[in-house]
């Protein structure tokens, strides 16, 4: 098989990213589905506005929380590390 040149080969890596792009925007589109879903079903809501409402409603309380687990997952860690090598080395 000929080597391709330069040009092709450029053109067909161009063509796998723009493919790669696609696909990240699906799988994307797709975990948004699929949460909203699972949110509207946990919820027992039918209304997107409603949603949309217990959302905003919500928000500042889901972000403290998430901010309060970080903090605690990154504690966690620390501590283990510091368990498993107490003196630095």
């Amino acid at each position: 098989m000929p080597k391709k040149n330069t040009k092709d080969q450029i053109v067909d890596i161009e063509e796998q990213i723009r493919r790669l792009r696609e696909k990240q925007k699906r799988i994307l589109t797709n975990s948004q589905k699929e949460i909203g879903k699972h949110l509207m079903e946990s919820w027992e809501i039918e209304d997107v506005e409603e949603a949309k409402a217990l959302i905003e409603t919500f928000k500042d309380q889901v972000i403290s929380l998430k901010e309060v687990s970080s903090s605690t997952t990154e504690n966690m860690e620390r501590n283990k590390a510091d368990f498993i090598n107490p003196i630095g080395e």
